[in-house]
């Protein structure tokens, strides 16, 4: 004869359940946190531990976006993140001693009628260059390449009139204001890098070198980062351990 198995509809019985057995349930109390290796060269990044992401959140530093920094994950996509410099050849000592500060788009600004940046202030930029003149940069660029490509401007549909009107020679001139307004925006990157980047040891990187996909900010090395600790075990079900490494080399 079969039984019928009556299951309770009590909440508490299950909390008691997992309380008796804490390996079961969603999150097993002896699975440690991980996260993937940093696909950047020379920054694996092996985390094994709630204790180790709790450093690493307080090496990296808060930004301004009205959420702290720690709930964004430590690696590329953190705002504060000193990425290998690969606007330089691999045997160039500007590799081992730069970093770049990668500052991204920000499609809530115009879309994608133009590339605008963020103006969220990563605050390891602030022992070379302050909050105030981050945030002029930016809206310097963003306004210039807000009014160089916007495909609605009075002045990009005469452009289009008369390219069209000439054969495309009013571009191949030069006559275009798309052309004149985006190397004005070069000229003031260039310009704050001859006047206040060279005395700080800063470099902003070109807009055509990033294809406008990100502002580079060329950086002393901070030396904020995650080195391998050891070399990670080959057997199956091993995983490597990571050392958090401060400004001032110590672990």
């Amino acid at each position: 004869m079969e039984h019928a198995v009556k299951v309770s509809d009590d909440p508490s019985l299950d909390k008691d359940s997992e309380a008796a057995d804490p390996g079961s349930g969603p999150f097993p109390a002896d699975k440690p946190l991980q996260q993937n290796a940093d696909l950047e060269r020379g920054h694996p990044t092996h985390l094994n531990s709630a204790r180790s992401q709790r450093s690493l959140r307080s090496v990296a530093p808060s930004n301004q976006s009205g959420f702290p920094a720690g709930d964004i994950p430590w690696g590329p996509s953190h705002p504060c993140f000193p990425h290998p410099n690969p606007h330089v050849p691999l045997n160039s000592p500007l590799y081992a001693s730069t970093r770049i500060i990668r500052i991204r788009r920000d499609w809530m600004i115009a879309g994608d009628l133009a590339p605008t940046f963020s103006n969220i202030y990563p605050e390891i930029l602030e022992p070379w260059v302050s909050e105030q003149d981050f945030r002029t940069i930016i809206k310097r660029v963003n306004s210039g390449l807000i009014a160089a490509l916007d495909p609605w401007g009075w002045r990009n549909w005469v452009d289009a009139v008369l390219g069209v009107a000439t054969g495309w020679l009013w571009e191949d001139l030069g006559a275009a204001g798309v052309k004149r307004k985006l190397k004005g925006v070069e000229g003031f990157l260039e310009d704050w890098n001859r006047r206040t980047g060279e005395k700080e040891g800063v470099r902003i990187v070109s807009l055509r070198r990033t294809a406008y996909l990100s502002l580079d900010f060329q950086i002393p090395d901070p030396q904020v980062g995650l080195v391998e600790a050891e070399r990670p075990a080959t057997r199956p079900g091993t995983e490597g351990n990571g050392t958090i490494v401060g400004p001032d080399g110590e672990s």
